[in-house]
């Protein structure tokens, strides 16, 4: 079995496991499982679904399937430090990804509405505390930020990547969407999780996806508390609001007008991310060839001070940079290999989105009736 069919087994595996494990919480949860606990009984259903399916599942199960230590995993996952200037780059791109999603789930709620389908309503909000705000930001946007994300561009997106990039992205995307099991979520979370893979991928590190997902939900929660308290934020984005709605020729011009900002904002924000990363990458891979030079140098030095020879340093210089060329054709030759899906491995795949896919659109059948 090559190394590309094991990831891709196990990481299947695990994503199945974890997906008939959320889904059966989700019924018990449904029935009152953790109704005992009243409110708590969210956040301690939220700690299981995110650190110990997504996460832990996603690290220690795939690490267990795969045989490996879980330092090696982090790795294939792209879990590893960024330059603090692609961190202020994605928090900015985080942004605009919130704005975007506002006008995508609009109208994605648009189109399903004309289908007879009602929105589940809450309860308005009356009061809104600032140790709320906190609470919420931790389980509504820190944990999902890096649970989601280790499960579905870290462990999922890598795994997929012998498919090929845009399979890879395709896939791990409406595993993403379909793991809400919710027709209203389903198209945006997809959507959102087409651009993380592709920011993933671009950055060679899922870091930057962590930010921007953080920065979506983070600002989504902030929205609610400012406009229930009546902060600039929330007053500006009402306003936004009740101008688009009043006039349907203003709406479409204005509507037009920022999404076409926002697009040319996420493609300048994107490819600062991709320039910085690429450099990073540059940076760290001369450092690591270059301390492997000097170590290597060192030892021939000792051999040429018992063999009393002088020419072998530089014969070593030479030889170690054809060895990184020939490294760098065989990775060149790899990606070109067409990988065929394992038959278990696919099985698995389709069997996942199946029930992910039956359940979404039974919630929109719910709707309906």
């Amino acid at each position: 079995m090559t190394e590309k069919t094991k990831s891709f087994n196990s990481a299947m595996l695990t994503y199945f496991i974890i997906v008939i494990l959320f889904v059966t919480l989700r019924l018990l949860s449904s029935f009152g499982l953790l109704s005992f606990m009243g409110s708590a009984g969210d956040y301690v259903f939220t700690i299981i679904v995110q650190i110990g399916l997504l996460f832990c599942g996603s690290v220690f199960l795939y690490s267990a399937l795969k045989k490996q230590k879980v330092k090696r995993t982090f790795g294939e996952f792209g879990i590893k430090k960024v330059s603090w200037k692609i961190v202020g780059f994605s928090v900015l791109l985080g942004v605009v990804v919130f704005f975007l999603n506002m006008f995508v789930s609009s109208t994605f709620n648009g189109l399903i509405e004309l289908f007879g389908y009602e929105h589940s309503s809450g309860s308005a909000i009356t009061s809104y505390s600032f140790s709320t705000l906190i609470v919420n930001v931790i389980f509504t946007a820190i944990l999902p930020g890096i649970c989601e994300e280790v499960a579905h561009r870290g462990m999922l997106l890598k795994s997929l990547t012998p498919l090929g990039a845009s399979k890879a992205i395709w896939i791990s995307a409406l595993f993403f969407g379909l793991l809400h099991l919710n027709i209203e979520q389903f198209f945006y979370a997809t959507i959102i999780g087409l651009f993380l893979g592709f920011l993933t991928l671009i950055s060679n590190s899922i870091i930057p996806a962590m930010i921007v997902h953080f920065m979506n939900n983070f600002l989504s929660t902030y929205l609610t508390f400012s406009q229930v308290n009546g902060l600039p934020f929330g007053k500006v984005v009402t306003w936004v609001e009740a101008v688009l709605s009043s006039n349907i020729f203003i709406a479409i011009i204005m509507t037009l007008a920022i999404v076409v900002i926002l697009f040319y904002l996420l493609f300048l924000l994107s490819r600062k991310i991709a320039s910085l990363s690429l450099k990073d990458d540059i940076a760290l891979m001369q450092q690591e060839f270059g301390k492997q030079l000097l170590r290597e140098a060192y030892f021939m030095d000792l051999q040429n001070a018992k063999n009393n020879a002088t020419d072998q340093p530089q014969e070593f210089g030479m030889e170690a940079l054809d060895r990184l060329k020939q490294f760098i054709v065989i990775e060149n030759e790899a990606k070109e290999q067409k990988f065929v899906m394992p038959k278990y491995g696919k099985l698995l795949l389709a069997v996942t989105m199946c029930l992910g896919a039956i359940i979404t659109i039974f919630t929109f059948v719910w709707g309906v009736l």
